[in-house]
């Protein structure tokens, strides 16, 4: 072969490589609407009571760590989420099970529309704390938002076929992430177990600090190159096989709330992408997504005992839990 028969193959092979690489990004990173600029707008008087609950129920669930190595604070936690439940009218189910020789459970309350229950929506938050962490944002902040879905949810017609399940999870953190200890694997093993299918699944998962300051986001290579260094957004992470779903979340999320938002579909790989409870859905094949601050990369306290409910932004949370009230209503009809 000529010289420069050589050189034209490999001018080929290297634009077929920058094509699949372009290919790679567009598909990981392109998102439908506006991503919001620019200062947010004042929260209106229902937004600053909203910022006002939240704050609330962080502090009554993430006061203090709560795991099974401190029971009695779990329970604590464990019991408020079920009294703010019954006050809002729910019936509240259990799923106990035992580790370390400890009683935990998951708890859980669910809405459905007529008919047949075809289509099962979950959206879930754990409510332990890391072993050696106080949890507010990690997960008070998840849980603290479920509380007002949960409330919002009481307002919405459902479609017919329509099944939405709220659902408070134990044991993620560590030492039960990924096995068969964690409340959201034992969940989504019962929902296979009795023949369900998951059509969407919401992982909330520290929601609560932002700032405006620049560099004050961290990514693992090579997200650095596609996305913002403020850590001003809330993120939408789906696996690949979750990419339609997260379309339609981020979709409606920049359709009702002017606040910064960025969606990504990775290979499970990712470092921190698969790290909390929307794994277990994905472990049954089913499309599922992490709604998070993406703390590990920007949250200065986390996973420590000063992740305490004063480090938070609670108007920016508000804001947040008011977009996610219409992504509910979007998956939901």
């Amino acid at each position: 072969m000529k010289q420069h028969d050589r050189g034209r193959l490999v001018l080929i092979f290297l634009a077929i490589l920058a094509a699949l690489a372009s290919f790679a990004v567009w598909f990981a990173t392109a998102t439908p609407g506006d991503r919001h600029r620019g200062p947010l707008p004042p929260l209106d008087s229902a937004g600053l009571q909203l910022a006002e609950i939240l704050k609330a129920h962080v502090r009554a669930v993430a006061s203090e760590e709560h795991n099974v190595g401190h029971p009695e604070a779990l329970e604590r936690s464990a019991r408020y989420i079920e009294n703010a439940l019954t006050a809002l009218g729910y019936a509240v189910d259990h799923d106990e099970f035992e580790t370390q020789g400890v009683k935990v459970r998951n708890i859980e309350v669910s809405r459905a529309g007529p008919g047949p229950n075809e289509r099962l929506i979950v959206i879930g938050a754990h409510y332990d704390s890391k072993e050696g962490a106080v949890g507010a944002n990690d997960n008070g902040s998840g849980v603290a938002a479920l509380l007002e879905l949960a409330r919002f949810l009481k307002t919405v017609r459902l479609a017919d076929g329509v099944e939405v399940q709220l659902v408070f999870y134990v044991n993620e953190e560590l030492p039960w992430s990924y096995t068969e200890h964690m409340g959201s694997y034992v969940h989504s093993k019962g929902l296979a177990r009795d023949g369900r299918e998951v059509a969407a699944m919401l992982s909330l998962e520290t929601i609560g600090w932002y700032s405006d300051a620049p560099n004050t986001q961290r990514y693992p290579f090579p997200l650095s190159l596609f996305y913002p260094s403020t850590g001003n957004f809330i993120a939408f992470v789906a696996n690949l096989n979750s990419r339609s779903l997260m379309h339609r979340v981020i979709a409606a999320f920049r359709s009702s709330a002017a606040f910064p938002a960025e969606g990504a579909a990775l290979p499970e790989s990712t470092p921190k992408v698969s790290a909390t409870d929307h794994w277990s859905y994905w472990k049954f094949g089913w499309p599922a997504l992490m709604v998070t601050d993406t703390a590990p990369f920007r949250y200065p306290h986390y996973h420590t005992l000063q992740d305490t409910p004063d480090k938070l932004d609670y108007d920016r949370m508000a804001r947040v839990v008011h977009g996610l009230t219409h992504v509910v209503r979007a998956l939901a009809n």
